[in-house]
């Protein structure tokens, strides 16, 4: 009988405690219950999340194109702005400055040369202007003269004209010496005599300074030289300008074959490697950021409600079970996912499935360790409603 009465307590207890667990566990499950739809009612929570970055930058060689001679980083590296990435074959860019080099010093040297020729005609022509111009000068002043004593003379040859008339009278009536009259006509004989040979001298002077004229225009044809010499020089001069730039420009493409970082960050992905064929434009390595990090939600369309720039967020990436990442909304962006899908969705049919639509909201990192992520990273996100 004791037996008995113990076993029907013990299965009344055992009852009882199962019927306390079931309450306990219907309770429990009721509060997590109501626990997850407060939370979901607080919070837009999504899995669609992935680590992404606007700094994922292209590195190629600018103009310059050749075979790849040193790659000095490996993807994963850090590197800094202005650090040497890889190293193209420099030969033929190097012979090219070269080549240019002698080019424009043999130039250089030649319009040397010709500034020095230039200033010798030109001092040549105006010597020779100025000695010609000074010939026709003296040659004009001498027949000017000439003309003078001409008209001197012709002025006394007159008066001793009259005079050798009257005389001539005078001698017919007996009234002055033979002599006298023998005199005058003597002293006009020689004054004509003299006139011949000023006017000769004269005309010896005019036929001199039509040479000298001459002369000064054979002298001022020279200048035709002293342009042709200007011509040369110019030529020249734009010779050595367009060498300068050209030897500018190859050794601004020799600088080029120095493949280098535009930015502080780490090499994300290398393209090419030593002894690759490297063309311009062509990327050789991508670059990211580490600080330019952000977080990309894909939330349904019914879970927009209260997600507003400023909420707050936290993240949690599968990476790194048990950290956290703290944000903030930063926008919500105006198109779904589906709108830049490569193959979007055709109605025209007139079949059409209702499918929540994601919408992309770009979440700002404010705290976490941000140097353990990676682009492309995914994980978990819970949005405050707001």
């Amino acid at each position: 009988m004791n037996l008995q009465r113990i076993k029907k307590t013990f299965q009344a207890n055992g009852r009882r405690i199962a019927t306390w667990v079931l309450v306990a566990a219907a309770v429990a499950l009721a509060a997590g219950a109501v626990r997850f739809v407060l939370h979901r009612m607080a919070y837009a929570v999504t899995d669609a999340v992935f680590v992404r970055t606007d700094s994922l930058t292209p590195v190629a060689f600018d103009r310059v194109s050749g075979r790849i001679a040193r790659v000095l980083k490996r993807e994963g590296d850090l590197v800094r702005a202005g650090e040497a990435l890889a190293l193209l074959d420099d030969t033929v860019y190097r012979l090219a400055v070269k080549r240019l080099a002698a080019e424009l010093a043999g130039a250089e040297a030649e319009k040397a040369a010709q500034e020095t020729r230039l200033a010798r005609i030109r001092k040549a022509v105006d010597l020779a202007v100025r000695i010609a111009q000074g010939r026709v000068t003296e040659l004009s002043r001498r027949e000017a003269a000439l003309r003078a004593r001409v008209a001197a003379i012709d002025a006394e040859i007159e008066q001793l004209a009259r005079d050798r008339a009257r005389f001539d009278a005078l001698l017919e009536a007996e009234v002055v010496a033979r002599r006298r009259a023998e005199d005058v006509a003597t002293r006009l004989k020689a004054r004509r005599a003299e006139r011949r040979a000023a006017a000769a001298e004269a005309e010896a002077v005019r036929a001199a300074m039509a040479t000298a004229r001459r002369e000064v225009q054979r002298a001022e044809n020279e200048r035709l030289q002293v342009r042709e010499a200007e011509k040369a020089l110019q030529a020249l001069e734009e010779k050595v300008k367009a060498l300068t730039a050209a030897l500018a420009a190859a050794r601004d493409d020799l600088a080029q074959c120095v493949l280098k970082s535009p930015m502080d960050g780490r090499v994300a992905k290398r393209y090419l490697a030593a002894g690759a064929q490297a063309s311009p434009k062509r990327a050789v390595f991508a670059l990211v950021d580490p600080r330019d990090l952000y977080v990309v939600a894909l939330l349904e369309e019914n879970k927009l409600r209260g997600v507003t720039p400023g909420a707050p967020a936290v993240v949690r990436i599968d990476a790194f079970p048990g950290e956290t990442y703290r944000g903030e909304v930063e926008a919500v962006l105006p198109a779904s996912a589906a709108t830049f899908a490569l193959a979007p969705r055709d109605i025209s049919a007139g079949e059409f499935t209702k499918v929540a639509q994601r919408i992309p909201v770009r979440i700002r990192l404010t705290g976490g360790d941000l140097s353990r992520l990676r682009v492309g990273l995914g994980g978990e996100v819970e949005i405050r409603r707001r």
